[in-house]
C-alpha cells in the first residue's frame, strides 16, 4: 500500500506552516535523515510520529484526509457534516452559528 498521498499532504502542511524538515524531525524525535527518508517514501511514518506532527501543525485527521483527495475549500455545509462527530449539544451550537452567518450573508458563500 502506498502512503504517498498521506506523506505529500503532511509535507504540504509542513511547508505551508513554514516548518523545516529539521524542525519536524526534532518535534517527532527522529534524525533529519530519517525524516527526509519518511518524506521521500523510503521509510514508513510511525503512527506516533503522525500524531505528533498533526498536533504540532495544528491540523486534524480530517484536514489531512481532505488534502489527500484534493478538497481545497471546505464549505459551511462540509463543516456541518463533519459536526456529526461532535456531542449533540456542541453540534447544535455549531450548526446554529453556521446558519446565522449564512443568513447574515443573504445566503451567499
Amino acid at each position: 500500500m502506498s502512503y504517498e498521498p498521506l506523506i505529500q499532504a503532511i509535507k504540504a502542511r509542513r511547508e505551508a506552516a513554514g516548518m523545516s524538515q529539521a524542525k519536524a524531525a526534532d518535534m517527532v524525535g527522529v534524525s533529519l535523515k530519517t525524516y527526509q527518508r519518511i518524506e521521500n517514501g523510503a521509510t514508513e511514518l510511525k503512527m506516533s510520529h503522525y500524531r505528533m506532527l498533526l498536533q504540532k501543525l495544528k491540523v486534524t485527521d480530517l484536514d489531512i484526509s481532505l488534502d489527500m483527495i484534493g478538497v481545497d475549500k471546505a464549505t459551511p455545509w462540509d463543516v456541518a457534516a463533519a459536526a456529526r462527530t461532535l456531542p449533540p449539544d456542541v453540534r447544535a451550537t455549531l450548526v446554529t452559528l453556521i446558519m446565522m452567518i449564512y443568513r447574515d450573508k443573504d445566503g451567499e458563500w
